[in-house]
């Protein structure tokens, strides 16, 4: 777990979102953010994700979030866990925001990306933890790798 980093002094911005975290035959997809100027983290591997739209509750935001950058629609979806007020930061370590962070397992392996995206990637656990263009956006990747651990047992 070379690359993970925590950090600690964060400027919350205001805005709630959702992160997926979908697991499929023991890996975890990841999905590489494309690099255009209204793109949040380009350039790192990352879950689906986005905000909550007004009026929107975040378990419709967060299947709204996954159908947009996967293809995967909620029937191919079991939900595992709900984990609130999860903070996420940029990969400077600024910019803070509270996210609702969901784990499902996935009945597909197969990915539909849109414009977010450049790549995806089934990957390990082990992948996940050793990749610094990742972890970074977490303030504690530690919890969200043993969220990710707990989810690949059950």
């Amino acid at each position: 777990m070379s690359g993970i980093k925590a950090h600690s002094v964060f400027r919350v911005v205001k805005g709630a979102g959702v992160v997926a975290i979908l697991v499929h035959r023991g890996k975890v997809l990841v999905m590489k953010r494309i690099w255009l100027p209204f793109i949040p983290h380009p350039g790192i591997w990352t879950f689906p994700a986005g905000r909550i739209d007004r009026g929107e509750s975040d378990r419709k935001a967060v299947y709204r979030e996954v159908l947009e950058e996967t293809g995967i629609g909620k029937g191919q979806l079991a939900l595992l866990g709900r984990y609130p007020k999860i903070m996420k930061v940029d990969k400077k370590g600024r910019n803070a925001a509270e996210n609702t962070v969901y784990v499902f397992r996935s009945k597909t392996g197969r990915i539909r990306m849109n414009i977010e995206n450049t790549a995806y990637r089934w990957a390990t656990l082990s992948d996940i933890a050793n990749e610094r263009h990742y972890t970074n956006i977490f303030a504690n990747p530690v919890f969200i790798l043993k969220v990710i651990r707990k989810a690949l047992e059950k």
